[in-house]
């Protein structure tokens, strides 16, 4: 089983390059890959939770349906070890996104902001 903080560093890097080349103009970015990581580590809630944890545990180990939380299983099967290194490559690869994310956005030329801009949100529109 891959350690907690690589479950969470690798959902929050991907919700991050997701958000950055397939949702530029998502009203909260940065909370969003917080909620990325979460949801990354949901399938490890028998660890913390007062009921039902040898439940959650038992479907954590055997249901296939635990990758749909940034490939959870996966990840747990790739690294049975809890490896500090591997763990360490996912937190460098949550820094390098979002070091690319951050660029992006300070990049973005302004015809594409005026662009997003002139869009009517919700809030404009009430």
């Amino acid at each position: 089983m891959s350690m907690a903080i690589a479950h969470f560093a690798f959902g929050a890097a991907m919700t991050t390059l997701l958000i950055t080349f397939l949702v530029p103009a998502v009203r909260y970015p940065r909370t969003l890959l917080l909620v990325g990581g979460g949801w990354a580590m949901l399938p490890d809630l028998h660890w913390v939770s007062p009921i039902f944890n040898q439940q959650l545990r038992t479907l954590h180990q055997t249901s296939v349906w635990m990758d749909l939380f940034w490939f959870h299983r996966t990840l747990d099967q790739a690294d049975p070890s809890d490896s500090k290194t591997i763990a360490g490559g996912f937190l460098a690869f949550l820094i390098l996104t979002t070091a690319i994310a951050e660029r992006r956005s300070y990049r973005t030329p302004k015809v594409v902001k005026s662009t997003y801009d002139s869009f009517p949100n919700d809030e404009s529109t009430k």
